[in-house]
């Protein structure tokens, strides 16, 4: 998902690959949210802390699956930032046909399968091989892996700009129309998108305020973005 603001204080981390990653504090705000929401007891925290390592090398890894399209599709390295809203792969210099825009938005989902599958897999194992209550943190890290990155990718695929379902849709219609065109088309098709999700979620969870949230932000980024359409 690439959604770019500074949204506060940042630290640079490493440099993995010519990319430079960054991280925010308010990447650090999302990880305690997750750790803490569902605290109930301090037998919990060693399961809750499981979150932690998810959320950083989830989107790390999703992001530098971006990074290395950018860099295969002749851009060069990027700047990998880990924010609240997740993380966004910064490309200066990209300027990619419709083809190239498809391939760089599908790399990070991509990243992300390939975390799910490993931990799908892994637990598969564990399970196959070691008794049933051995092992129970490792149990419940390949569990929640599997199960918040297979979540992320498919929500992470739903037509909604910026996400990267919309960027590839976005992409892939301007193979045959004019770029605010398709940007308009893909507006419209994210703002049904956003009123379908957000009737699966009322039903489904019953009052989660923070994917309302998220998909209330979603629907007025993409009314603006058809807005800007209309008036340029």
């Amino acid at each position: 998902m690439r959604i770019r603001q500074s949204q506060g204080p940042s630290w640079k981390l490493a440099t993995f690959a010519g990319h430079t990653i960054f991280i925010e504090v308010w990447f650090l705000a999302l990880v305690a949210f997750f750790v803490f929401s569902g605290l109930k007891s301090a037998e919990q925290l060693p399961y809750q802390l499981m979150w932690a390592p998810i959320l950083f090398f989830g989107v790390l890894l999703h992001e530098l699956g971006h990074a290395a399209a950018f860099k295969k599709s002749g851009f060069g390295t990027s700047t990998i930032v880990l924010q609240g809203m997740g993380g966004v792969a910064i490309n200066h210099r990209a300027n990619p046909n419709p083809n190239q825009g498809i391939f760089i938005a599908l790399a990070g989902p991509a990243a992300t399968l390939l975390i799910a599958l490993v931990s799908f897999g892994g637990l598969m194992a564990l399970n196959a091989l070691a008794p049933a209550d051995s092992w129970p943190l490792l149990r419940h890290l390949l569990r929640l892996s599997a199960i918040v990155n297979t979540f992320w990718l498919v929500f992470n695929l739903l037509p909604i700009f910026p996400m990267d379902g919309g960027q590839a849709l976005f992409h892939f219609l301007r193979r045959s129309r004019p770029q605010r065109q398709a940007l308009a088309t893909t507006a419209k098709v994210a703002i049904g998108a956003l009123i379908i999700t957000g009737a699966i979620a009322l039903y489904a969870l019953q009052g989660g305020i923070l994917i309302f949230l998220i998909l209330g932000y979603f629907a007025y980024t993409n009314w603006q973005l058809l807005e800007q359409t209309r008036s340029a």
